[in-house]
């Protein structure tokens, strides 16, 4: 087991922190994991044992006032730990299972909506996962919270099924290399 656990803090307002502390705290917080289960990561897929954990924050889960260099360090390790459940092919695959939008719609989508609004999703996939992803952050209208609150239970349903097709392409993935290295061996 590798428990991640490096985390000074630092706390400022956003312009009154020098940018040699984000660097800091981006090094320390969120490389200073990464270095470590670079390290162990390959021997645990070999083994297929093992767990690594990152110890984040709840300035991670939500961003807070005075903690602009803090937080988007704890941030970065919940989304390496996410991301980490899948690797190359499974990412391709799952990937796969959404439209990949074109550049030029997300940039007409973001010019159009980047004056009054806090979150910006593209297509319906996107808006579920902006959706379920809200938690704490600001709406900009009474009818966007309404609308996240009524659809917060659905799409959370509706993600289940997404996690668990995820994971059935991981394991599919899974056996399939371990068939590929058997046959490999008896030739």
């Amino acid at each position: 087991m590798l428990v991640n656990c490096a985390g000074p803090s630092f706390s400022g307002k956003f312009e009154e922190v020098e940018v040699e502390r984000f660097r800091s705290l981006m090094e320390v917080n969120y490389l200073g994991s990464v270095y470590p289960t670079r390290a162990v990561i390959a021997t645990m897929k070999e083994r297929r044992m093992g767990r690594i954990m990152f110890v984040s924050s709840q300035a991670g889960q939500i961003g807070l006032f005075g903690y602009t260099a803090y937080s988007p360090s704890k941030f970065a390790l919940c989304g390496l730990a996410e991301s980490l459940q899948m690797e190359p092919l499974e990412t391709r695959l799952i990937s796969e299972t959404s439209g990949v939008t074109q550049p030029d719609q997300v940039a007409k989508i973001v010019v159009k909506d980047a004056v009054g609004n806090f979150n910006i999703s593209v297509g319906p996939d996107g808006y579920m996962l902006s959706a379920l992803t809200c938690g704490m952050s600001p709406v900009t209208s009474i009818t966007e919270g309404l609308q996240q609150i009524v659809t917060m239970g659905l799409f959370r349903t509706v993600a289940l099924f997404y996690l668990g097709s995820f994971d059935s392409i991981v394991r599919r993935c899974m056996i399939e290399r371990e068939q590929s290295k058997a046959a490999d061996k008896r030739e």
